[in-house]
């Protein structure tokens, strides 16, 4: 199924790749922590049938692009998560954990916690960070002699939050916790950030986090970019574009750019941005929210280029599609999406209607290089 959103506003096409219910996962069953996605490689899935609620737990894991099943098996654990770019899958059942590689079924490594995790997630294709109600953790793949180490403590304003998501810089520098809060009724979103070489942490409200290597217009050098998305119980939106140090010999003075979001939620009054993606390569974010609105912004300027509706059902899961530079995401009906640009439209869009002449020649430019 494809839609087509050229009519309504801009062009972008969403086009369903995949339907879970035809592959045997139920309904009921599609949820964040039984679906995960932690690249555009793997799709994950723990899962029971409803005829056979006795037996055994299933994982399946397969190719959100084609719906190719790589492995499907019985298992005891709580939770699995594939690894973002090789074929190893990691299980957590209570306490403990284990990995194992898919092709050799050799396991490869295992570890025990002493507290409850809370939240977990691959950081890269070698660390696991796991968050309990106290701390932080990361368990490095390769060092399987050695328990994980604590990173930090979690802030008390995350005390009473639903994690929701613990992301890392590339070189592991700069890390982020982020958790939801019921408050006012609304839901407020506040983020942990840490630095590793500095120990020093501070929160920040954000809903939403992401970090990236980005080389900025006329830059040299790459930088570690930090993105956020925020709504506040005012109802007020903003998307940052953060540039992190250490900073790179002959780049420009460090960039710290934002700008407002206006939430088209008429009748969802309480929506907020659930997920960011970039695209370094064509110097795009993503921001996805609670019902389903996508917001496109430039990453020089922070600004908003677009926004359209691209799902009428929660996506809660999403990557970065390598492929289209586009996103892939998974909706609470079951489907894998995939969401992308049409490109010369796009530039003509940005051009004559939106009026952003310099983010089109930026994307022509980035395009043209690919």
């Amino acid at each position: 199924m494809s839609i087509d959103t050229q009519e309504r506003g801009p062009p972008i096409t969403i086009n369903e790749l995949v339907q879970l219910a035809h592959i045997g996962i139920p309904p009921e069953q599609v949820t964040w922590n039984r679906v995960t996605m932690t690249s555009d490689r793997w799709i994950s899935v723990r899962h029971g049938s409803r005829e056979e609620i006795s037996k055994p737990a299933m994982v399946t894991v397969l190719n959100p692009k084609d719906g190719s099943i790589s492995y499907a098996g019985q298992t005891s654990a709580d939770s699995v998560l594939m690894n973002p770019s090789q074929p190893i899958i990691a299980l957590k059942a209570g306490l403990r954990f284990e990995v194992f590689n898919l092709d050799t079924k050799v396991m490869m490594s295992k570890t025990r916690l002493h507290e409850p995790i809370m939240y977990w997630t691959w950081l890269n294709s070698d660390v696991i960070g796991m968050v309990t109600d106290s701390a932080v953790y990361h368990w490095d793949l390769w060092q399987a002699d050695s328990p994980p180490e604590k990173m930090f403590l979690r802030h008390t304003r995350l005390m009473f939050s639903e994690i929701v998501s613990y992301k890392a810089d590339p070189g592991l520098k700069w890390l982020a916790l982020t958790g939801l809060i019921p408050e006012d009724e609304k839901i407020t979103g506040v983020t942990q950030l840490y630095n590793v070489d500095e120990d020093i942490t501070q929160c920040i409200n954000a809903h939403t986090v992401c970090f990236t290597r980005y080389k900025f217009d006329e830059n040299p050098s790459s930088s570690t970019a930090l993105c956020v998305g925020s709504r506040d119980v005012q109802d007020n939106g903003k998307v940052y574009v953060i540039e992190l140090g250490p900073y790179k010999t002959g780049n420009f003075a460090p960039r710290n750019v934002y700008h407002h979001v206006q939430y088209l939620d008429d009748y969802d009054r309480y929506d907020f941005p659930i997920s960011l993606q970039v695209s370094s390569k064509y110097g795009l974010l993503f921001m996805i929210t609670k019902y389903g609105y996508l917001y496109l912004c430039d990453m020089e300027t922070a600004s908003c280029l677009c926004c359209t509706r691209v799902s009428t059902d929660i996506i809660f899961a999403s990557a970065l599609n390598n492929e289209t530079q586009g996103i892939l995401g998974v909706t609470r009906g079951g489907q894998v999406v995939t969401i992308d640009l049409k490109k010369d439209g796009f530039i003509s869009y940005l051009r004559n209607t939106a009026k952003k002449s310099c983010s089109a020649k930026r994307l022509e430019k980035a395009i043209s290089t690919l």
